[in-house]
């Protein structure tokens, strides 16, 4: 496109910058990014110290920042802020004022948040956010894949919906004040190249005309033919796997592509393990947008152009003229936009896909950071697992006190099927909780914690011995006191016992004196459908009671063996049946100290 004169226009709260204070303005900047909110930057030569006054410009002042050429009818906007610093400064060269803002994407960035989101979508939880921190809807393209759980573990609104965006291959900005999440734009949207100087399309710049100077790269580094993401069905007990190839919207080159690359050197492919997959929806998304990443780093382009307001980030552009096999169609990533009066009007742009080349980038990884890189107390809040599959819900107290998690399963001892122990925290219990791959959406509960509120259960003998410091006893015990101790007490009581509260009833196992032990404040009960059988081999077998009552339904039956039968009371002893009869097969004797009667209709004696 031809070169056209232009100039800068300031609006503060609405209204035009004074001219005299406009006449002292030395420099402007505006810079935008697909990746952090956009910045303005405006610099006077304020001798009198009086821009402020006169501009009326304080903290929370909306700016609005735009560009008139003789090309375009009406001027162009820049950037629409609001001012979040006032700066003063005096040197040899002489006093400046300098006013510096952002869009109102800054308020993503301000404080840190811990929040739960259910059954929603992404589009939803973005609109949800955006409004929160009080910023007007613009273009936000629905998603179809429902989340039943959502964690914003301790990061900035901008951090979790940049990760969220990430994860989906959206990309979120605030343009015209108003806030967009949506796809990215796609280079090949960008209007063909290959014209004369004479074209006018401002988003087709020529090497000589628009573009002053460029550096641009074509590189085989790290691409690969294809992605593939994985992650755990927890109800089917198998893997999700998604597979998307290598391929970007950033840059369209007629030379190369990634997956042509990557074949000159093997075919690799990517897969992605580093995020706890837990829908086929979600490693669909997340393999496409990692090829996306990936792919998008195979051409990056950096240019400085002639001042052109329509080179900002998100825009698709064409370049030519700047030789094989660098012309193409690329998408602007970030842009850096400078005037003052002397120079004119410069905009510097780079394409890097979807990396993260910026010093706020850097420093964070890409991304914000992650809360759950180590093993964190919680408090069970919920039991009651409508899939019965002994999960629980937790609160973190040290960290939010609204913030309730996801479903997090509980680590049980020989868990399988039909199987293993099962033994669940209680709601208001302390437990230690890690993080699936540092990721707290994905929380795990280890085991139960005792504290100053509630402290382990006493019980006998001591849990320490005092003298060697050995564990004398380990116990399980229920919410209501039942409970089972595993006693080591050296050279005193060993074995086991089963109790019930107030060990009403009781059962020793003691290892010492080889004895067992039942007790029951009530009735013991012995049932056996097949026959009840009790042995004490060639030892006593004892039986005592009150009242000693013997029942058949079809008989009883005493044998003495070899010994003998020998039934004694200091009371009446009484034998009925239907008939009686008393045998001996050597001898018989019926013998009293007193009377002896013996009574019938009719006595026979032999």
């Amino acid at each position: 496109m031809a070169p056209t004169s232009s100039s800068f226009l300031v609006d503060i709260d609405g209204s035009p910058l004074a001219a005299d204070a406009k006449a002292l303005l030395v420099s402007a900047i505006v810079d935008d990014s697909l990746r952090l909110p956009d910045f303005f930057l405006l610099r006077f030569r304020d001798p009198d110290r009086l821009v402020i006054t006169k501009s009326g410009a304080k903290i929370g002042s909306k700016v609005k920042v735009s560009v008139a050429t003789d090309a375009a009818p009406s001027p162009l906007p820049l950037i629409e802020g609001e001012i979040t610093a006032l700066e003063a400064e005096y040197d040899a060269t002489g006093t400046y004022t300098v006013i510096r803002g952002y869009d109102q994407a800054n308020r993503l960035f301000r404080g840190r948040r811990t929040e739960s989101y259910t059954q929603s979508t992404a589009s939803d939880v973005a609109t949800k956010v955006a409004q929160r921190a009080g910023l007007s809807i613009g273009e936000v393209e629905s998603t179809s894949t429902v989340y039943e759980h959502l964690s914003q573990g301790g990061v900035t609104d901008w951090e979790f919906l940049d990760g969220l965006a990430r994860e989906i291959g959206y990309e979120i900005a605030v343009k015209d004040g108003k806030f967009d999440f949506r796809k990215p734009k796609k280079a090949d949207t960008a209007p063909a190249g290959g014209g004369g100087p004479e074209q006018q399309n401002p988003l087709v710049l020529r090497l000589g005309t628009d573009l002053l100077r460029f550096r641009s790269l074509i590189t085989a580094a790290e691409q690969v033919k294809e992605v593939q993401a994985r992650g755990w069905d927890l109800a089917q007990k198998k893997a999700f796997v998604a597979t998307a190839p290598a391929a970007t919207t950033s840059a369209v080159l007629p030379a190369y592509n990634p997956v042509d690359i990557a074949k000159k050197f093997g075919d690799p492919v990517y897969v992605a393990t580093d995020v706890a997959y837990r829908s086929q929806a979600e490693v669909d998304s997340a393999a496409a947008a990692i090829a996306e990443q990936i792919a998008g780093a195979f051409a990056e382009f950096e240019g400085v152009a002639r001042g052109n307001p329509k080179l900002h980030a998100g825009a698709a552009i064409s370049v030519d003229n700047v030789g094989a096999p660098f012309d193409g169609k690329y998408t602007i990533t970030s842009s850096h936009h400078r005037y003052d009066p002397n120079t004119g009007y410069t905009t510097m742009f780079s394409v890097t896909g979807r990396s993260e080349r910026s010093l706020y980038g850097l420093a964070n990884g890409g991304g914000g950071g992650k809360l759950g890189q180590g093993p964190v107390v919680a408090q069970v809040s919920d039991a009651k697992d409508p899939l019965e599959q002994g999960r629980v819900k937790l609160t973190f107290p040290w960290l939010s006190d609204t913030y309730v998690s996801d479903w997090a399963r509980t680590v049980q001892p020989g868990a399988g099927k039909d199987r293993g122990a099962l033994v669940l925290p209680e709601v208001g219990d302390e437990v230690l909780v890690l993080f699936e791959q540092g990721d707290i959406r994905r929380p795990y509960v280890l085991g139960g914690l005792f504290n100053g509120v509630d402290t382990a259960p006493k019980g006998k003998p001591d849990l320490i011995d005092g003298s060697s410091g050995a564990i004398n006893r380990r116990s399980f015990v229920s919410r209501r006191g039942h409970r089972i101790d595993l006693i080591d007490e050296d050279g005193r009581t060993e074995g086991i016992t089963l109790s019930t509260t107030g060990d009403k009833l009781q059962l020793k196992l003691d290892s010492v004196e080889t004895k067992i032990t039942v007790h029951s404040d009530g009735k013991i009960l012995i049932e056996g459908k097949g026959g009840v059988l009790i042995d004490s081999a060639s030892s006593k077998l004892e039986l005592k009671g009150g009242e000693v009552s013997i029942t058949s339904t079809s008989g009883v039956k005493i044998d003495g063996g070899s010994g003998g039968v020998d039934v004694q009371t200091n009371g009446q002893l009484s034998l009925k049946g239907s008939t009686a009869k008393l045998e001996g097969q050597a001898s018989a004797e019926v013998k009293a100290s007193g009377v002896l009667t013996v009574q019938g209709s009719l006595v026979k004696i032999n």
